[in-house]
């Protein structure tokens, strides 16, 4: 059974990468159950993998303080978007750049040849952490719940940022590279 909550239940969603010696937690934008990275004012941390699950949680917990909530009720017009999208990937390019310029890797390949992911968020009640698919060369995907590779990792209000960074490491550990469908 996989986790369900309401749209509006969601106080906060972030995204927690761990590239080779170091993890990176990235507050995101959330609205109406659309998120995604937020490179324009979010919080973006990078820690050593040797940091303690309790500081690993206060800044999992930081991260999740700094999620920007919008009301999206009305979508973008396709040009404008476009526009958007093309904003977004620029960004995006240096948030990658950033990553490499900290774990002094020479290339995304390097970067991610051992990069796990896994989407967090927190409700009123609980925090939930997934774990994530790579696929080549650069993208996550959650992975289906019906999927046997699929793990949810539910850690009930309140924790202790202890908590939170073992829940967080876990998840981490059981991301997978393409994910596996049901058998027929």
């Amino acid at each position: 059974m996989s986790f369900k909550c309401s749209v509006d239940d969601v106080t906060g969603r972030i995204e927690v990468y761990r590239f080779g010696t170091f993890y990176r937690l990235t507050s995101c934008r959330y609205a109406s159950s659309l998120a995604g990275l937020d490179l324009d004012q979010g919080l973006d941390e990078f820690l050593p993998i040797t940091v303690s699950d309790a500081e690993f949680g206060a800044a999992i917990r930081r991260c999740y303080d700094a999620t920007r909530f919008d009301d999206w009720d009305i979508l973008s017009g396709e040009e404008a978007a476009k526009a958007e999208t093309r904003e977004w990937k620029k960004k995006l390019t240096l948030w990658r750049r950033k990553a490499l310029e900290i774990t002094d890797c020479k290339n995304l390949e390097e970067l991610y040849e051992d990069v796990r992911h896994s989407s967090s968020r927190r409700t009123k009640g609980v925090y939930f952490f997934s774990n994530s698919s790579r696929r080549k060369p650069f993208g996550f995907f959650s992975i289906p719940s019906h999927f046997p590779d699929y793990r949810e990792f539910i850690v009930n209000q309140p924790a202790s940022d202890e908590m939170l960074g073992q829940t967080a490491r876990a998840a981490l550990d059981a991301g997978v590279r393409n994910a596996r469908p049901p058998p027929d």
